[in-house]
């Protein structure tokens, strides 16, 4: 893929075409080399799980890059890209990503459907939620089970596509893996290995059925591949996940309309539940890429005013993350304890000593004389004052309070899970066994070469970076939330009632244990 500008400059020297193609070839070689060079500065640098990764993983992605770099001279573009999107993807970090030059960046690949998984006793098995409008099929619709991928039983199709994938941790992987099974991201696959599969499915009466389907494209504009990269300083955020979400909202218009009991703020969503256990207050938060942050907790406060005291759920599955302080705001509305925020840590280098603000900057130079692998601990703001900022409002909501997570909790959600959790303000149901394991602030390219003098890499390819690590606080003071996550009081297994009729058995699960806290709420804290 030679850089078209190149290519004419190339042809209006009236050089022989065996000249012509080696400059393009040296050209596209040194381009290589200047991305691995400076994926290779920043891992050793700045990337501040590596040790952690390391030991963890087992995995070595510096001699992977060096090894790279020495073998260029006799490798395609494709096998390049696929070498560094792999060495990123060993991380097990969706922080710390390579994103391929145009046009792989814009361009993804789709199917025609959805698929998400369920429960039936211990038994999982995956059924087709969504189908989209222009697909028509007799036998093939929403509610159908899928069996078979390419004749792979499905759960061992999904087992195998987690090890393109890697999240920070099992549950993560797989569903991960899940998501991109029917929608596939450019940066994280390039193009599909299948030109078309086939899918083996069961309907509802028992029969069995396969179909043969295309991959589709679906172009992103190049302006919404990659967040805004000057406001990457407070953010914890899946990019990846974001975009897929976009991807799905476009394609599947269900998805992107609320539920009629379902009330649209601009930030989240909020409804009145009816039970079996009686009434319950609802939000719903999609995302905490939230720009104004006041107006966000002060359209939260005056719903909160409105909902039943007898408690309040709180939905933040598949919130990938956003900015750290919307969430550790919202943690205030809920409690009358001083929320005390996370602490966050560079890694002590030279190199982070030139990129890193205050105070984390007098901490990285006092570690020449200790030798602390890692700085001191700030608030996301790197200013105390922030802990005024996000307990300005104080308590609001007065009812016992449930959060219900998933394994795409991600970032700054789960910043806000931690701090929900160390600051025991409720129970919290999960329906995995963990949040995704994201805890660190992200940079992306933009944020990290200026600082250092470096330029844009070559045809827009980009990294993101997780640059400093969260720990946690109260109870759990010093714990780390990357691979871990956030582990819920309670597991709540989705049924097929759930995954087609909009959460309903979830709601129940988490309306009895509401109804189980209402007395105890009001207890006072020397009887517990």
């Amino acid at each position: 893929m030679a850089d078209y500008k190149l290519d004419s400059v190339v042809a209006a020297m009236g050089l022989t075409e065996e000249q012509k193609k080696q400059i393009i070839e040296q050209s596209i070689r040194e381009e290589r080399e200047e991305i691995v060079e400076q994926a290779l500065t920043f891992i050793e640098n700045i990337y501040v799980h590596l040790p952690l990764k390391r030991a963890r993983s087992a995995v070595n992605p510096l001699q992977r890059l060096q090894l790279l770099k020495y073998g260029l001279v006799k490798m395609n573009e494709f096998h390049f890209q696929q070498q560094m999107i792999g060495i990123f993807t060993e991380l097990r970090d969706l922080h710390t990503v390579y994103l391929p030059p145009m046009p792989y960046q814009s361009i993804n690949f789709v199917l025609p459907f959805l698929m998400e998984e369920f429960y039936e006793g211990n038994q999982r098995f995956y059924v087709v939620s969504h189908v989209h409008e222009d697909f028509e099929h007799p036998n093939f619709h929403k509610g159908v089970i899928i069996t078979h991928w390419n004749g792979i039983p499905i759960e061992r199709a999904i087992e195998l596509n987690s090890m393109r994938i890697y999240g920070s941790n099992e549950n993560s992987s797989r569903i991960h893996s899940l998501n991109s099974m029917t929608v596939r991201s450019g940066s994280k696959y390039l193009v599909p290995d299948e030109e078309w599969l086939y899918i083996s499915y069961l309907t509802t009466n028992k029969e069995h059925y396969e179909h043969r389907f295309q991959w589709q494209t679906y172009d992103f504009p190049e302006n919404q591949v990659v967040g805004n990269s000057k406001v990457s300083g407070s953010l914890g955020i899946d990019f990846e996940a974001i975009k897929l979400q976009k991807i799905k909202k476009g394609l599947f218009a269900a998805i992107s309309k609320s539920d009629n009991q379902i009330c649209d703020e601009t930030d989240f969503q909020w409804s009145i539940f009816s039970t079996d256990y009686g009434e319950f207050g609802y939000v719903k938060i999609p995302s905490f890429m939230i720009y104004d942050q006041q107006k966000f907790i002060e359209n939260l406060i005056r719903v909160l005013e409105d909902l039943p005291r007898d408690g309040l759920i709180i939905d933040v599955r598949g919130n990938s993350g956003g900015y750290i302080e919307a969430g550790e705001m919202m943690l205030q509305l809920f409690t009358a304890n001083k929320i005390q925020p996370e602490l966050f840590q560079f890694i002590n280098t030279p190199t982070t000593l030139k990129i890193a603000p205050e105070p984390w900057k007098s901490s990285i130079k006092s570690s020449l004389h200790t030798g602390n692998v890692y700085s001191m601990g700030y608030p996301i703001s790197g200013n105390y004052d922030y802990i005024d900022e996000i307990n300005q409002h104080g308590k609001k909501y007065f009812g016992p309070v449930i959060l219900i997570t998933d394994t795409l909790s991600y970032g700054a959600t789960e910043i806000f899970a931690a701090g929900f959790q160390d600051h025991a303000i409720g129970t919290i149901i999960g329906i995995n066994g963990n949040t995704g394991g994201g805890g660190a602030n992200v940079w992306q390219y933009d944020d990290l070469f200026h600082p250092l003098g470096f330029s844009a890499l070559p045809r827009n390819a980009q990294i993101t970076m997780a640059v400093k690590r969260s720990l946690r606080v109260g109870n759990h003071n010093g714990f780390n939330l990357e691979d871990c996550g956030v582990i819920p009081d309670y597991i709540h297994q989705m049924t097929r009632n759930d995954v087609l009729n909009g959460n309903v058995d979830l709601i129940e699960k988490a309306a009895s244990i509401l109804a189980n806290m209402k007395g105890l709420h009001h207890l006072p804290l020397e009887l517990f």
